[in-house]
């Protein structure tokens, strides 16, 4: 066998291992950089990992490099994140969920609408329409008197967390700051079989 065949033979076997390797175990840590160079030496496995350590890292990349990679590795996680706090977590979570076909996400998507971001509206209505059938568009009432009317709808704060500028009612808004309440308030437990209010602050999950 001549040199330059088993030299072939040799880098092809080379790349073949290494990429068993890489598709077994991330060969970069995740990094917003990583993924726009060189993607495939990223597994969702990675992110997923770093999604569970810290939702926030890489400026709240995670969920949506692997929204657009199309893959359910942080399905549980995105469960979790559906109630933080944050409101670009929350927000991340519902969009990736929404989009893997998730129904947890809907009430958390219709809240979307409500949110600063209103670049992905578009997205989020996709997702709801996929979800459910319906076609509200972007309004966030005419989806949430659906959602109100559907059966055992669950009861989330549909007020907090919504971003520096969330798109609430006037009347809303004063009242927040008029009452000197704070715009990221944790959600509490369940109130039973009520129906949603999206003008209550005191109404939680």
């Amino acid at each position: 066998m001549k040199k330059p065949t088993i030299i072939a033979i040799a880098c092809i076997a080379v790349a073949i291992l290494a990429f068993v390797i890489v598709r077994q175990k991330s060969a970069l840590p995740p990094s917003v950089i990583g993924e726009n160079i060189a993607p495939q030496l990223i597994t969702d496995e990675a992110w997923q990992e770093s999604i569970a350590e810290d939702p926030t890292a890489h400026g709240y990349s995670g969920y949506y490099i692997l929204q657009d990679r199309r893959s359910d590795a942080a399905i549980l996680e995105g469960l979790r994140d559906l109630r933080s706090d944050d409101g670009y977590v929350w927000v991340n979570a519902a969009s990736y969920l929404g989009s893997r076909g998730n129904e947890e996400a809907v009430p958390y998507l219709i809240k979307a609408l409500r949110h600063t971001a209103w670049r992905s509206d578009d997205e989020r209505v996709e997702s709801l329409r996929k979800l459910t059938g319906e076609t509200f568009g972007n309004s966030f009432e005419d989806w949430f008197n659906w959602y109100a009317g559907q059966p055992n709808p669950i009861n989330i704060d549909w007020e907090s967390s919504l971003g520096h500028a969330p798109r609430l009612p006037k009347s809303n808004r004063e009242q927040k700051g008029g009452a000197g309440q704070s715009a990221t308030r944790s959600q509490s437990g369940s109130e039973g079989g009520d129906k949603p209010q999206p003008e209550s602050e005191d109404r939680s999950r």
